[in-house]
């Protein structure tokens, strides 16, 4: 029984930490979720499928998409990556 506590809380930790830490977004992850969401019915629950099936939130989507209206070189990026696609 002693032993088994402190494996439950490293397993506890190990949990928590995992579901706190998210992953930055890209400008590739972000074109991804954009390219999805429009060629979609634009609604709240389907930017949220969109954003999950690339392993983010709506939250984290719209957080990157005000940075790339916001910030000249990461909307510039963003412009050259879909150019990029489109060749």
């Amino acid at each position: 029984m002693k032993r088994i506590i402190p494996i439950i809380a490293v397993c506890v930790l190990a949990f928590v930490f995992s579901c706190t830490k998210s992953k930055p977004m890209a400008p590739e992850d972000f074109i991804k979720i954009q390219t999805d969401y429009l060629s979609s019915d634009q609604t709240e629950e389907a930017k949220e499928a969109s954003a999950k099936k690339f392993g983010f939130t709506a939250k984290q989507y719209d957080e990157f998409e005000e940075k790339v209206e916001s910030d000249i070189e990461l909307k510039t990026k963003v412009g050259e990556i879909r150019i990029k696609n489109q060749k």
